[in-house]
């Protein structure tokens, strides 16, 4: 939920590396003015800005911004090259801690794809077409966004020749 400006009790005892029961002493305490959450459903929320705020008056540095593009967080570098999306995917893959087959189950792809998509250079390997591509961006919870680089990412004149 830190995308849409609030944070859990979980994720603010992680930032201030706090235990949930100082985080209640500190609600509870007057004097600190520590912001007070709001109650989404069963779980107790707290306003990103109420924190930084709070963070501010207390004399702390202020929380540098993650990297974001159109409000969401970037999760990989800048990608220039089929291999780099290939590794970059595979990481992404590890990092939400799932199966190649569970990836499969999930984005609707064929059984047994995840592992040809990863491997696109060897002899089992597969390349990526204009069907699969949507899957495997969506199984990953992955979008793309494009930006225009500051200067060419290769030289396109010894391409050429």
């Amino acid at each position: 939920m830190p995308a849409m400006g609030y944070l859990d009790t979980q994720e603010v005892c992680a930032r201030y590396r706090i235990s949930e029961r100082t985080l209640h002493r500190w609600m509870r305490n007057k004097s600190l003015e520590f912001p007070q959450p709001f109650r989404f459903g069963r779980r107790f929320h707290f306003r990103l800005i109420d924190l930084d705020c709070w963070a501010a008056k207390q004399g702390a540095e202020p929380t540098p911004a993650a990297d974001t593009a159109l409000g969401m967080p970037i999760v990989s570098e800048v990608i220039q090259d089929y291999t780099s999306f290939v590794q970059a995917m595979r990481r992404r893959r590890q990092e939400l801690g799932i199966s190649g087959m569970e990836l499969d189950a999930r984005s609707g792809m064929q059984e047994g794809y995840t592992s040809k998509l990863e491997n696109f250079g060897r002899p089992q390997g597969r390349g990526m077409g204009p069907v699969v591509f949507p899957l495997w961006l969506g199984g990953l919870r992955l979008g793309i966004v494009l930006v225009e680089l500051p200067r060419t990412p290769r030289n396109l004149k010894k391409l050429a020749t």
